[in-house]
């Protein structure tokens, strides 16, 4: 009897471990694939995602009311982390001129940016006028997420260790913003503007 009652235990256990599995990878997948990597920063206020098709960029700016599309890709050279070319580029800046009421920027950064685009943004993020932002690279997890958390710094009061710790959201897999990487140091030397 003890065996059986075992067995059943196993095969609940493995049942449920692969059901999670599912779940887990069915998320993720939507996510990234589905949503684009489309997550609230500041409820109301900014949004972070990856590329959104041109066909549905309309139903997204609709739904959170965005006025204001930062877009940090420059596709002038491929990479493995910047793999958008020109025309994705240019092809979204129309999509987002037919908009009305949207404003777009094409801030071009790499996956560290200069002070220069910092400052840019934060020339753009300063306009209350601006608001909801919505700010996108390729991928929607390495600059995008770079330049918001800079935004929670700025506008937010997060310490840097908190923006650095908020960086990543608990399904995605990557040291981008670990201690360590290029990232996590950038947003840990960062200098909040004095006000």
């Amino acid at each position: 009897m003890s065996k059986i009652f075992k067995s059943k235990k196993i095969k609940i256990a493995i049942i449920s471990l692969i059901t999670v599995l599912f779940l887990g990878l069915a998320f993720a997948f939507y996510q990234k694939k589905i949503r684009h990597n489309l997550v609230t920063i500041s409820e109301n206020k900014v949004y972070n995602s990856g590329v959104i098709p041109a066909d549905q960029l309309p139903g997204v700016i609709n739904d959170h009311h965005i006025k204001t599309i930062i877009d940090l890709r420059d596709g002038a050279e491929q990479t493995e982390l910047n793999p958008e070319t020109k025309q994705q580029v240019n092809t979204e800046a129309s999509a987002a001129g037919k908009i009305s009421g949207v404003h777009y920027f094409n801030l071009p950064t790499d996956q560290i940016p200069e002070d220069s685009t910092v400052k840019k943004f934060l020339k753009i993020m300063d306009d209350p006028k601006n608001y909801p932002v919505l700010i996108h690279c390729h991928h929607g997890v390495g600059r995008s997420r770079l330049f918001s958390s800079i935004y929670r710094i700025e506008y937010e009061h997060f310490t840097n260790e908190q923006a650095r710790k908020n960086a990543r959201f608990f399904w995605e897999f990557s040291n981008n913003f670990s201690k360590n990487s290029q990232k996590g140091l950038f947003l840990t030397n960062y200098k909040k503007r004095n006000h």
